[in-house]
């Protein structure tokens, strides 16, 4: 009688184990397009695809992609100096086959240092960010701006320009991903 109690378990537990989970949902598509970037910076290319990588790898769920048919599709909406708007990122989308697509445009990246009783660095960033969510058929736009200050004597071994970029890029693509 063990033997066929345990056996019937171990069928049992074998079959579980097979079914297939209907309930997983597939992860959604992105399409992350290359950066505008008005500041004429070097570095904030390499630290926006650096952070916007990360975002994605640290994110459940959601899988960039980049194939010809995408390419394709940004070539034609034929992106200039400004972010596209959100007609264009839906026609993208459309085109792509992807489920959500963002654009980021950078205008200023650079800073200013005050002097008074400590030598501070005063960051001026600016730009947009404009996506697009198939899935949910809404659009997202956000203007932005980043005036952080640090004592100067503390960025002399990094680039903290560049780190705060990079930090203001994750925010933004973090806002966009959770964005229903």
């Amino acid at each position: 009688m063990k033997k066929i109690l345990r056996l019937f378990v171990m069928t049992l537990m074998t079959l579980v184990f097979c079914v297939p989970d209907f309930g997983a949902a597939e992860a959604a598509t992105v399409a992350l397009l290359p950066l505008i970037n008005n500041a004429q910076s070097e570095t904030a290319s390499q630290a926006f695809y650096k952070s916007a990588i990360a975002v994605m790898n640290s994110k459940k769920g959601f899988v960039m992609v980049e194939n010809n048919k995408l390419t394709a599709a940004i070539e034609a909406a034929q992106v200039g100096d400004t972010a596209p708007s959100p007609e264009v990122l839906e026609q993208i989308s459309q085109e792509g086959d992807v489920d959500i697509v963002i654009a980021i445009q950078l205008d200023t990246l650079d800073y200013t240092v005050r002097d008074g009783d400590e030598r501070m660095m005063q960051l001026n960033c600016k730009g947009n960010t404009v996506a697009y969510n198939r899935l949910t058929d809404k659009a997202y736009k956000h203007r932005i701006y980043n005036d952080a200050e640090i004592a100067e004597a503390l960025t002399t071994r990094w680039d903290w320009v560049t780190e705060e970029w990079g930090r203001t890029v994750r925010r933004e693509l973090d806002k966009v991903l959770r964005m229903k």
